[in-house]
């Protein structure tokens, strides 16, 4: 396993974790090594666009999944964030990973396609990065609601300031009914949720 590379809890997940040289100028953080990941993951993976989000105080972003993978960084302020396992045919579907960025706590995180993920800034301000292995044109995207009962992110605020359009996302039970039913068509829970 390339050193600074783990497993996270979902599957899929990868965290990475490089160190961070301090002295009285300020820091040098090696954020990302392509070949790190490409060797974790036994398979080359090939980033095509950033995107670069400034975000304030109390504004929560998502659960918005893609069916491209995603590298998470973030590079200023304080993020708590939140992966969602949204995928019917995975093995962690229905569970939650979560993510706390900081000064203090810099991982770079790998987001295989089809998660949802989502952040909610702390700090005043907050900028986040994200590599995506896929141009963005807006028509595949999903999303799930901030506050899904089945899923219970355990956000730090209960009255973010959100987009209209994370107001109206739907739950996971909208999403993907067939995983809340038996073959009878009787509402069932999917497993255990984080």
């Amino acid at each position: 396993m390339p050193e600074g590379c783990r497993p996270g809890r979902l599957d899929g997940v990868v965290v990475l974790e490089r160190p961070t040289l301090e002295d009285e100028r300020g820091f040098f953080h090696e954020a990302f090594r392509l070949r790190d990941l490409e060797e974790y993951l036994e398979h080359p993976v090939t980033f095509l666009q950033v995107n670069h989000s400034r975000s304030h105080k109390n504004v929560l972003r998502g659960l918005h999944a893609e069916n491209w993978s995603k590298l998470v960084y973030v590079p200023s302020g304080d993020v708590f964030t939140a992966v969602a396992d949204i995928r019917p045919w995975s093995p962690t579907f229905g569970l939650v990973e979560t993510f706390r960025f900081s000064d203090a706590n810099r991982p770079t995180v790998f987001l295989p396609a089809g998660l949802a993920h989502g952040y909610c800034v702390l700090s005043e301000v907050a900028d986040y990065l994200y590599q995506v292995t896929s141009y963005y044109d807006g028509s595949d995207t999903r999303a799930v609601a901030w506050d899904d009962p089945d899923l219970a992110v355990p956000w730090p605020t209960r009255t973010p300031i959100l987009s209209d359009r994370d107001r109206r996302n739907p739950t996971l039970r909208e999403l993907v009914p067939e995983r809340f039913q038996d073959s009878d068509g009787v509402a069932v829970l999917a497993g255990h949720l984080a």
